[in-house]
C-alpha cells in the first residue's frame, strides 16, 4: 500500500523531521510505500529519500498515487497558533476521504482547541482510527466523542548515527531553547550563567534554527565558552546531544531525543504536549515562572533518565506503528 504522510515536514523544525524519520523507516519495514506532504519538496526528498509533494501544489497527485492518507504526527490539530494551520489539515483529511482513500490519525497531540476548533476536529475525525501521542489528548479525545488509542512519538524510533557518544558526567549540559518563549529561555539563560561560573561544560543547538538562532546567540552570550552545535537534521541533532550529562530542553524533541539516547533530562514546558511527554517519561517539568533555584541544583546534580520509562514509550512507540499497518490495512472508513 502507498501510504501519504501529512505534516509539519519540510519547514526546518528538526523536531518534526526526527518524528517523520521514525513514521518513514517504520512504515517501510512493515512493507508499506511512503511519500510525503512537504513545504520544501526537495529538502525532504533528500533528507528521508521519500518522494514528495508540495503541501498545496502538489496535494492533488499525491491524493492520486496514495491508497491511504496519515495526519500526524505532531500538534497538528489545533487553533491556539494558527486557526488556517487547523484548516488545512482537516482538508486534507476530508479530500483523502471524498476521494476514497484510506485515511488515519496518528502520533498526534489533540489541542488546544477552542469551541469552534472542537467541534470541527469532532466532525472531521469521526469514524477515523486516532492514536494520540499523550494522556491529556486521549482525555481530550474521549471529550469530543472519538475513540482514540494511546501510542508514543515515531522520533523515539529514529535511527541512532554510530558517532554519537553515550551520555557522560564529564560531558555538557546542553541547553535547547525555542524562539518566542522569552521568560523560560531567560530561564535558561540564568542557567547557562550560573553553571559557567562553576566551570561546567555547556553546549546549545537550535532544532528549528529560523526561531531559535538568536535564543541561541543569547546563551552564548551569556556564556562564551558555550559550544554552539548544529541541529538541522535528525541525525545531526542527535550528535548535538552526543556525550552529554545533561539535556534541558524548551523544545519538546529536544526531550525526545534526550531520551532516545538515554540522556538525563528536563524540561521547560510551554504546551501541554511538553507536560505530557515529560509526565510519561516521569521526568522532571518547570513551567512559567521557572524556579531557577530549584532548576540549577537539579542540573548539578545531572540525575539518571528513568530507563524503565523511556523503554516503556519506545516499546509503545514501536508498537504503534504496529497499530497503524493493521488500521490502514482495514477497509475503508465511511465517509
Amino acid at each position: 500500500m502507498r501510504v501519504l504522510l501529512s505534516g509539519y515536514y519540510g519547514s526546518g523544525n528538526v523536531g518534526d523531521e526526527a518524528l517523520l524519520a521514525g513514521l518513514v523507516a517504520g512504515l517501510r519495514a512493515r512493507g508499506l510505500g511512503v511519500a510525503v506532504l512537504s513545504a520544501d519538496p526537495g529538502a525532504t526528498s533528500r533528507m528521508h529519500g521519500v518522494r514528495a509533494f508540495h503541501r498545496l501544489a502538489g496535494l492533488g497527485p499525491a491524493l492520486a498515487w496514495a491508497g491511504a492518507v496519515v495526519s500526524g504526527g505532531g500538534g497538528l490539530l489545533q487553533d491556539a497558533t494558527s486557526a488556517r494551520s487547523l484548516d488545512y489539515y482537516l482538508g486534507v483529511l476530508r479530500l483523502a476521504r471524498a476521494s476514497g482513500r484510506r485515511v488515519a490519525v496518528y502520533g498526534q497531540s489533540l489541542g488546544p482547541l477552542g469551541p469552534a476548533g472542537r467541534a470541527r476536529v469532532a466532525r472531521v475525525l469521526a469514524g477515523v482510527p486516532l492514536a494520540v501521542r499523550d494522556e491529556e489528548s486521549l482525555a481530550l479525545a474521549g471529550e469530543l466523542g472519538l475513540a482514540g488509542v494511546l501510542v508514543a512519538d515515531p522520533a523515539l524510533l529514529v535511527e541512532v548515527p554510530l558517532d554519537v557518544a553515550p551520555p557522560s558526567r564529564d560531558g555538557p549540559v546542553v541547553l535547547v531553547p525555542r524562539g518566542g518563549q522569552d521568560a523560560l529561555n531567560s530561564a535558561l539563560e540564568s542557567l547557562a550563567l550560573q553553571l559557567s561560573e562553576d566551570g561546567v561544560p555547556l553546549a546549545a543547538a537550535a532544532f528549528h534554527p529560523r526561531q531559535d538562532a538568536p535564543a541561541v546567540a543569547r546563551l552564548a552570550h551569556m556564556a562564551p565558552t558555550l559550544e554552539v552545535r548544529d541541529a538541522s537534521t535528525p541525525a545531526a541533532a542527535l550528535r548535538a546531544l552526543s556525550g552529554a550529562r545533561y539535556v534541558v530542553s524548551v523544545r519538546l524533541h529536544g526531550c525526545i531525543l534526550a531520551a532516545r539516547l538515554g540522556v538525563g533530562f528536563a524540561g521547560l514546558s510551554y504546551d501541554p504536549k511538553v507536560r505530557g511527554f515529560l509526565s510519561q517519561a516521569v521526568a522532571p517539568a518547570f513551567q512559567r515562572p521557572v524556579d531557577e533555584r530549584a532548576l540549577l541544583n537539579l542540573v548539578r546534580s545531572a540525575p539518571p533518565i528513568a530507563e524503565h520509562a523511556a523503554l516503556h514509550l519506545t516499546r509503545l512507540a514501536d508498537e504503534g506503528l504496529d497499530w497503524l499497518a493493521a488500521a490502514l490495512a482495514r477497509r475503508r472508513v465511511p465517509r
